[in-house]
């Protein structure tokens, strides 16, 4: 049995893009979250620094370090969006 959910009000919020470079962190307009704009995820060199554990995927930094894509279109007209997996949430309602 799965589950189903409907877009709300704020999806006309979504910000749609060819697609990304798909590096974490990366802020440039494309790569960032299709809701609130800030980037998905840590960049490699800022775990580096911290001496971040690499199988780590629960702490603060790792949040959302794999974000939800929505694909819409096709071929060379497919758009998508990435999100935060609190933004997407924020754009659901479970039915």
């Amino acid at each position: 049995m799965g589950v189903s959910f409907r877009l709300n009000d704020r999806a006309i919020e979504v910000r749609w893009s060819k697609g990304s470079c798909g590096q974490s962190g990366c802020a440039d307009q494309e790569c960032v979250c299709a809701l609130c704009a800030k980037p998905i995820g840590v960049a490699e060199e800022i775990l580096e620094q911290n001496n971040h554990d690499p199988e780590c995927f629960g702490c603060e930094m790792c949040y959302d370090q794999v974000p939800i894509m929505l694909f819409r279109g096709e071929g060379k007209d497919m758009l998508q969006a990435a999100f935060h997996d609190r933004c997407f949430k924020s754009l659901c309602v479970v039915e």
